[in-house]
């Protein structure tokens, strides 16, 4: 079987999961018949239901065949996906006004479809015969360690695994990436190969995973992305980009949230606008232009939040108790209300709704002179909201907010992205973060 029938008979298999669980649901709770006032409840959104679910499970990467999930990896992606599913029917029950759909129902649903979804997968991983793709491996450092590694990936050639080099101390890493085409690395003794690991996590011609086998050191860190290669933890400190067609879906999905919040937002907004005419005057909209990604600048909205002319002596960084924020402008700052117009760049497509902040060109030249570093924050599309404004200040230094932005950008997700976007919800109602 090859991974694209592979694929096509998990999206089957598990749309007959997903609505059979649901029908087992019922049974349960109403035993047979099942009353039809409430069974007609779910026909009505079972398409829906069916659809939004799967697209969830695809972004979780449920439908990327790979041999780095371990049993509890694969059940922890398997109830996220339905958990998020599971808000998806509560949502439509509601908005279709679908209210003889039992809310214990949907619990026994969730509960038979992470069961039973998990267990096709371990069931099908062992007794079909897959023709997997080729997952080209390259192994870097002392040749002992590697040899090991290089066993347990021998034994796992019919998933695909291959080994394409064993580099050590001293080889050129960049030269051997362009030669090999590796798709992942597993660095055996990283704490010897620091200066490699970092040319590979920082190269813009490797988009692959970069795993290490832990030392002590890491062993005692609290929380770690991990996968197991036969019985050797790996840590993974990068995961590979996202497909073409995931981020379209998210693209896409994005800018029909921004449609929505625009059109919800438009009485808030008018009041806004209103309270700066009437305490500081015109312009409510301030309109500056800022790099995006692959440092291409576009024009940004926001509403004023200083004074008039505020930068008659050229740009400067605001800072804690700015005097050019005006008093409503500083009540926006706090709540973040003074970024509500960027849902249109976020509809024009300039930006994302989670990613690190655009900024201002003449301040970018300066950033990458003082932190080599810092063009890597133009791999991304810039966001509205990102982990270094729900984890710092508007005044936090650029060095300090760019390790929060290279940390979002090389472990970027779903997850991830919806940990910012509560904690957005945590700053605009605590002001938190937001000085």
């Amino acid at each position: 079987m090859s991974r694209r029938w592979w694929t096509a008979l998990n999206l089957v298999t598990d749309a007959i999961v997903l609505n059979g669980a649901i029908v087992l649901a019922f049974l349960l709770r109403f035993g047979w018949p099942i009353p039809t006032f409430n069974f007609e409840a779910y026909l009505t959104a079972a398409v829906p239901i069916t659809v939004g679910q799967l697209l969830i499970l695809a972004l979780v990467d449920l439908y990327v065949p790979t041999t780095d999930r371990s049993g509890p990896e694969l059940m922890w992606t398997v109830t996220k996906g339905v958990a998020l599913g599971g808000l998806l029917l509560v949502a439509l029950t509601f908005f279709l006004r679908a209210f003889a759909f039992p809310r214990v129902v949907i619990l026994l649903a969730l509960i038979i479809q992470i069961l039973f979804l998990w267990s096709w997968r371990v069931l099908a991983a062992g007794g079909l015969r897959v023709r997997w793709p080729v997952r080209r491996v390259l192994l870097v450092g002392d040749p002992g360690d590697c040899r090991e590694i290089a066993q347990r990936i021998d034994g796992m050639k019919r998933w695909g695994y291959r080994v394409v080099g064993v580099l050590e101390q001293g080889t050129s890493l960049p030269e051997q990436l362009d030669a090999l085409q590796p798709d992942q690395i597993i660095f055996a003794t990283p704490s010897r190969h620091r200066e490699a690991l970092e040319q590979v996590a920082l190269s813009r011609s490797f988009e692959g995973d970069i795993h290490v086998v832990p030392q002590l050191y890491e062993m005692h860190l609290g929380e770690v992305n991990f996968a197991l290669l036969g019985d050797i933890p790996l840590l993974r400190l990068s995961r590979a980009s996202r497909p073409g067609w995931k981020q379209g879906l998210k693209t896409w999905a994005e800018r029909g949230f921004a449609a929505v919040v625009l059109v919800l937002g438009g009485v808030p907004a008018g009041l806004i606008a209103l309270a700066i005419l009437v305490t500081s005057g015109p312009p409510v909209i301030y309109r500056q232009t800022r790099v995006g990604r692959d440092f291409e600048p576009f024009t940004l909205y926001k509403f004023r939040t200083m004074v008039r002319d505020a930068e008659t002596n050229g740009a400067v960084l605001a800072t804690d108790d700015d005097p050019r924020i005006t008093a409503v402008g500083r009540l926006l700052r706090r709540s973040r209300l003074d970024e509500l117009p960027q849902f249109w760049n976020v509809l024009r497509g300039d930006m994302s709704f989670v990613g690190p902040r655009p900024e201002r060109p003449e301040f970018v030249e300066d950033f990458m002179r003082t932190h080599p570093l810092y063009r890597e924050r133009f791999r991304v599309r810039p966001g509205i909201t990102g982990l270094a404004q729900v984890s710092a200040s508007y005044a936090t230094s650029p060095g300090a907010k760019l390790r929060f932005d290279l940390m979002y950008i090389h472990h970027e997700s779903l997850s991830l992205d919806l940990r910012i976007v509560m904690q957005t919800l945590k700053v605009i109602l605590t002001g938190r973060g937001a000085r």
